[in-house]
C-alpha cells in the first residue's frame, strides 16, 4: 500500500499525477468537501421545517434551490466520487496490477468533477434533482437550469470514463494467475456497478439533451404545449436512476465485505453468494424502474410486472445481509470504529429494504406516494446504508492512506451520534408520511402531529451535524498528529482473514 501523507509532497505533484492512489486521494478530498457542503444545506432545510412558517429561509423559491443542490451534491458529488476514491485505491491492488488500465483517462475523469460541481453550485437550480418537466422546460429560470444540465452531462461522462477504466482493469489487467472467481468482492462490486453505469447512463444523457433542446424551444419532447409528454421523461429518468440506486449501494456493500470478515477474524461465509447477489442486483435493477410511476396511469398489468421486478431485488439484498450475519456468527469480533459503522449500516440497510417493499407493492405505494414516507425511505437508504458503509471504510483506510491512526474514541462517538440522529430523522419521516405530510414543501399547516415530528427530525439532523463536526476534527487532527500506525496490522487484528486468495502485489 502506498502511503500518501507520511512523506509530504508538493500538492502539484499529487494534482497532476496519474497514479491511481494520487487520483484516489483527489477523489477522496473532493467528495468529502462536497459531503460537508451538501450536509450544511440539509441542516438549513431541517432548521426551516422545525416550525410552520418562514424560519431562516426567505421564500419557497430559495428553499427549492437549496434542496435541489443538496440532493444533487450528495448523490453526484459525494457518494459516486467517494466510491471512485476507494476503487482507485484498492482495485488495482486487489487485481495485482501496477495502476488503472488507462491512467490518463482516469485523471481526466476526476478533473471533470470540479467544473461540474462549480456549474451546479454557481447556478443553484430550483427544479429538484429530478429536473421535473414541464416546469424545468417552461418556467425554471436560466441560466441556473442550463448550468445544472451541463453539470450533470459532465458528471455522466466522468462516470462512464471511470466505469470503462474499472471494467478493463478488472477483466483485462488482473494478474494472469488470478481467475475472475478469485477477485475480491470489493472489486466485484466495482465491476457490477460499472457495468450498470455503462448501460444506464446513456439513456439519461439523451434525456438531458432532449430537455435542453426543449428549453431552447427547438423541440417539444416533454412539453405538452408542443405535443410532448412529460411522462416520457419520467421513463427515461427512472430507467437510469433506479439502476443508479444500485450503482450507489453496491460499492458500499463491497466495502462492508472488506471490513466485516477482517474485524470478525473469519473468512467471508460465502464468496460465491456474494458474487451471485451482485450480478443479480445488476440485472433486476433494470426491471423495476416504473415502480416509481404507479400513479401516472399505467395499466394494472404493467404495474404488476414492475412490482414483481422490484420484489426480485429482495432475495439478492437478503443474501448480502445473511452473508454478513453468518460471517460474524461465532467470529472473534473486534468492535472498532469501522466495524461499528458497518454493523450499523447493515441494520439500517435492512430497515430501508423493509420500507422499499412497501413502496414496491401497489396498494401501499398509492398510500405513501409523494409523502414524507418516500423522503424517509430514500434517505434511510443513502444515509443509513451507503454513507454508513462509506464512512466506515474511510476509517478503515485512514491508517493506510495517512500512516497514522485516527482517534478511536472520537470515531465511536461519531458513530453513536450519527446512528441516533439517523434513526430520529428518517424513521420519523416515515411516520410523518403516514400522517399525510407531502414532500418538497417549504411550509406546512400547524397540525400538532406534523409539528412534533418535524421537530424530532430536525433535532436528529442537528445531532448528525454535531457528529460530523467531530468527524472533521478527528480527520484533520489525526492526519497530522495522530499516533503512527503499524501498516501491516493497524487495528491489531492479527492474521490474514479477509482476502480469500491473497497474494502480495510487488508493485505496491
Amino acid at each position: 500500500m502506498v502511503l500518501e501523507l507520511q512523506k509530504p509532497r508538493p500538492i502539484w505533484q499529487i494534482m497532476f499525477s496519474t497514479h491511481h492512489t494520487d487520483v484516489g486521494l483527489l477523489y477522496l478530498i473532493t467528495s468529502l468537501a462536497f459531503l460537508f457542503l451538501g450536509g450544511t444545506l440539509a441542516l438549513a432545510i431541517r432548521a426551516e421545517l422545525f416550525l410552520p412558517g418562514s424560519q431562516i429561509i426567505a421564500d419557497s423559491m430559495t428553499f427549492n434551490r437549496i434542496f435541489t443542490v443538496h440532493g444533487t451534491t450528495l448523490i453526484f458529488l459525494f457518494i459516486i466520487p467517494f466510491a471512485s476514491a476507494v476503487g482507485n485505491y484498492y482495485v488495482p491492488i486487489m487485481v495485482r496490477y501496477k495502476d488503472m488500465a488507462y491512467p490518463k483517462l482516469n485523471a481526466i475523469a476526476f478533473w471533470m468533477i470540479p467544473p461540474a460541481g462549480a456549474l451546479i453550485w454557481l447556478g443553484f437550480a430550483d427544479f429538484t434533482w429530478y429536473a421535473t418537466p414541464p416546469y424545468s422546460i417552461i418556467s425554471a429560470p436560466g441560466p441556473a437550469a442550463d448550468m445544472w444540465i451541463f453539470g450533470l452531462k459532465i458528471l455522466g461522462i466522468s462516470s462512464v470514463l471511470g466505469a470503462i477504466n474499472f471494467i478493463v482493469t478488472i477483466l483485462k489487467c488482473k494478474h494472469p494467475d488470478m481467475s475472475i472467481g478469485q477477485v475480491p468482492l470489493l472489486a466485484w462490486s466495482f465491476l457490477s456497478s460499472s457495468l450498470i453505469i455503462i448501460v444506464a447512463i446513456p439513456t439519461f444523457a439523451a434525456a438531458l439533451l432532449m430537455l435542453l433542446t426543449d428549453r431552447l424551444g427547438v423541440s417539444g419532447f416533454f412539453n405538452p404545449a408542443m405535443g410532448g409528454d412529460p411522462i416520457a421523461y419520467a421513463h427515461l429518468f427512472w430507467f437510469t436512476f433506479h439502476p443508479e440506486v444500485y450503482v450507489l449501494v453496491i460499492p458500499a456493500i463491497g466495502m462492508m465485505y472488506e471490513i466485516i470478515p477482517r474485524f470478525s477474524r473469519k473468512p467471508i461465509f460465502s464468496y460465491n453468494s456474494g458474487v451471485f447477489a451482485f450480478v443479480l442486483l445488476s440485472i433486476v435493477g433494470f426491471s423495476s424502474w416504473a415502480h416509481h410511476m404507479y400513479a401516472t396511469g399505467m395499466s394494472f398489468t404493467e404495474k404488476t410486472v414492475f412490482m414483481v421486478g422490484t420484489l426480485a431485488a429482495v432475495p439478492a439484498s437478503a443474501m448480502h445481509v445473511f452473508n454478513f450475519i453468518a460471517t460474524m456468527w461465532n467470529g472473534r469480533i473486534k468492535f472498532l470504529t469501522p466495524m461499528m459503522w458497518s454493523v450499523g449500516g447493515i441494520a439500517l440497510f435492512f430497515s430501508a429494504g423493509a420500507g422499499g417493499v412497501v413502496n414496491s407493492a401497489m396498494p401501499l405505494d398509492f398510500t405513501t406516494h409523494d409523502t414524507y414516507w418516500v423522503v424517509g425511505h430514500f434517505h434511510l437508504f443513502v444515509m443509513g446504508t451507503i454513507a454508513f458503509g462509506s464512512i466506515g471504510y474511510l476509517y478503515y483506510m485512514f491508517p493506510y492512506v495517512t500512516g497514522r491512526m485516527y482517534n478511536e474514541t472520537m470515531g465511536k462517538i461519531h458513530f453513536i451520534l450519527s446512528f441516533i440522529g439517523t434513526v430520529l430523522v428518517f424513521f420519523t419521516q416515515h411516520v410523518l408520511g403516514l400522517y399525510g405530510m407531502p414532500r418538497r414543501i417549504f411550509d406546512y399547516p400547524p397540525i400538532p402531529e406534523w409539528i412534533a415530528m418535524n421537530q424530532i427530525a430536525s433535532v436528529g439532523a442537528m445531532i448528525i451535524g454535531v457528529s460530523m463536526a467531530i468527524f472533521l476534527a478527528n480527520m484533520i487532527h489525526s492526519s497530522g498528529k495522530g499516533k503512527l500506525a503499524d501498516i501491516h496490522d493497524p487495528f491489531g487484528l492479527g492474521g490474514k482473514y479477509y482476502y480469500p486468495f491473497e497474494a502480495k502485489n510487488p508493485s505496491h
